[in-house]
C-alpha cells in the first residue's frame, strides 16, 4: 500500500509534468478556438460574460482565505501526518457521483 507521502510526492512530480502538458493543451485549445472562429465567423470571439447574483457576489467579497492554515495542511499532507478517512472519502465521492448522475 502506498503511503500518503509517496502519493503526494508522486503527485507533485506529476504536477511538474502537467505544467508542460497544460501549456500544450492551452496551445491546442487556442488552435481549436481559432479554427472554430474561422468556420463560424458569426460566433462570439473571446470569453463569455457571466453575471453573478448579488448573493454570490457578496459571498465572494466577504469570504476569508487563511493562507497559514492552507500551508499547515499542505505540509502535514506532504509529511504524511494528515489523517485520512478512506471510508468517508469514498462515501463523499459516491454522494458526488449520485448528484452528478
Amino acid at each position: 500500500m502506498t503511503s500518503i507521502t509517496e502519493t503526494v510526492r508522486s503527485t507533485a512530480q506529476g504536477m511538474a509534468k502537467t505544467e508542460s502538458a497544460d501549456k500544450k493543451t492551452t496551445e491546442t485549445l487556442d488552435a481549436v478556438s481559432q479554427e472554430r472562429d474561422e468556420r463560424h465567423p458569426s460566433a462570439e470571439a473571446g470569453p463569455s460574460e457571466v453575471q453573478l447574483s448579488d448573493e454570490v457576489a457578496n459571498t465572494i467579497e466577504t469570504s476569508e482565505f487563511d493562507a497559514a492554515k492552507v500551508e499547515a495542511l499542505r505540509l502535514a499532507i506532504m509529511d504524511g501526518n494528515y489523517p485520512l478517512d478512506a471510508r468517508r472519502i469514498a462515501e463523499n465521492m459516491l454522494n458526488l457521483e449520485r448528484m452528478i448522475g
